[in-house]
C-alpha cells in the first residue's frame, strides 16, 4: 500500500529529483512556472544525501586531477 501523499509532495519530489539529474536550474524554475528563483531552490528543491555525497565526490576528483596535473608540471 502507499503512503499518504499529496500534490505538492511529488511537486517536491519531482523538483529534488530533476535537480539530482542536472537538469539546468532556470529550465526547472520555468517549468515549474515559478517567477523567483528562490522560490524554486529554497522551497522545493532539497538535498539529499546521496546528491551531497556525490557532489563531494565529483569535487574530490576535480582536486585529484588538478593535483595530478602539477605534479606532472613538476616532475619534467
Amino acid at each position: 500500500m502507499l503512503p499518504r501523499f499529496s500534490c505538492h509532495s511529488l511537486r517536491h519530489t519531482f523538483t529534488t529529483r530533476l535537480v539530482e539529474a542536472g537538469v539546468n536550474l532556470k529550465v526547472i524554475q520555468d517549468t515549474l512556472g515559478h517567477k523567483d528563483f528562490s522560490t524554486t531552490m529554497d522551497i522545493y528543491t532539497d538535498v539529499t544525501k546521496e546528491l551531497k555525497q556525490r557532489e563531494f565526490d565529483n569535487l574530490q576528483e576535480k582536486m585529484n586531477q588538478k593535483r595530478y596535473k602539477e605534479d606532472k608540471k613538476t616532475e619534467s
